[in-house]
């Protein structure tokens, strides 16, 4: 499924590159993945990236998205 952070939502407060992906997050979106744990943003790792810039990604809720585009679901 693939979501977009609302537009609504407040950027206020997060900095570095929290916030240029949670403004990246508000014009492309995400894909979810369910694979039975709550919802949490991963990528692949790089020691570029701040663990203490990405730490403030876990504060925003699922609510904080909007559904862009469901697919067909697949039974086998």
């Amino acid at each position: 499924m693939r979501v977009r952070l609302k537009a609504s939502f407040t950027t206020a407060g997060y900095h570095g590159q929290a916030l240029a992906i949670l403004t990246a997050l508000k014009t492309y979106g995400m894909i979810v993945a369910d694979n039975g744990s709550n919802w949490y943003i991963s990528g692949t790792p790089d020691p570029r990236w701040s663990d203490d810039d990405l730490d403030q990604l876990k504060r925003v809720p699922g609510t904080a998205f909007e559904v862009v585009k469901s697919g067909p679901l697949h039974t086998h």
